[in-house]
């Protein structure tokens, strides 16, 4: 087994180990993957606790979903973690969960509302895009998910009655993105509690929206930096104006998250 290897198994089994901790994976719910090679894929194994996971028992497959290594079974739900990369060659991780707050959002047939949380705008450009009600671990799931992961500004799909999946450059990434989603949630939830959520001014939101551009267009930059994706190896040449930064530093986008989240605080207290 090579560095690299090591170190996918390992970081899926650190990104399990969070969400469990987080409430986020209870039992065996649950399921990761992460792109070894052009035909690997790495991926939690089918009914074991994803929070005490060794790299030993990440399961190797083919991106038909074939076994290739693995003393266990992978995951039930393969196929959909297939459609998403079938769908998406820009991305190399998936993180699938059963967040609480944004399950039960589903359940009660309520779509989280736009244009309330900066958080919702800046990280999914305003909307979490809900797929119709399919059985766990069916094509039919796998087939719910395409329409919506297949569009480069949607990094999360919710799953009626059933989760949420997310996409990433790395498993750290598409796990991030879990945890926006599901807080976002819960300060809805509770708004509701103590009355109702309060709108964003409607000046701000395209702010926002511009800073989420800016996200989707240099995610690849900010997270581990590793990501093993053919897409991602060759880079295509950007043409700039003199003297124009071509990319954007981690420390640069989170100022430009800041600044435009204090600008919105700023115009809701006015």
């Amino acid at each position: 087994m090579n560095e690299l290897e090591w170190t996918l198994r390992s970081d899926i089994c650190e990104v399990a180990r969070r969400l469990y901790a987080a409430g986020f994976m209870t039992g065996s719910d649950g399921n990761l993957s992460t792109i070894l090679s052009d035909n690997e894929v790495l991926i939690t194994p089918s009914r074991l606790c994803k929070g005490f996971l060794r790299p030993s028992q990440i399961v190797k497959i083919d991106r038909k979903g074939n076994k290739i290594e693995g003393d266990l079974p992978p995951t039930v739900e393969v196929a959909m973690h297939l459609a998403a990369y079938e769908e998406r060659s820009d991305i190399c991780s998936v993180a699938h969960c059963h967040t609480p707050i944004l399950v039960a959002f589903t359940v009660a047939g309520l779509d989280l509302p736009s244009s309330v949380l900066p958080e919702i705008e800046v990280m999914f450009g305003g909307k979490i895009p809900l797929a119709p009600y399919a059985p766990p671990g069916s094509d039919e799931l796998a087939d719910s998910i395409r329409m919506e992961i297949r569009k480069r500004e949607n990094s999360v799909v919710l799953l009626d009655h059933h989760g949420i999946l997310a996409v990433g450059r790395d498993i750290y990434q598409a796990a991030i993105k879990i945890e926006h989603a599901e807080a976002a949630a819960r300060i809805i939830y509770y708004a509701r509690q103590l009355g109702h959520e309060k709108p964003l001014p409607p000046d701000s939101i395209e702010k926002l929206h511009q800073t989420h551009q800016k996200i989707v267009e240099m995610e690849s930059n900010v997270y581990s930096g590793y990501c093993h994706s053919p897409e991602c190896q060759i880079q295509p040449e950007v043409q700039s104006s003199p003297g124009e930064n071509k990319s954007i530093s981690e420390t640069e986008l989170s100022s430009i998250i800041q600044d435009v989240v204090k600008q919105v605080v700023k115009e809701m207290q006015d």
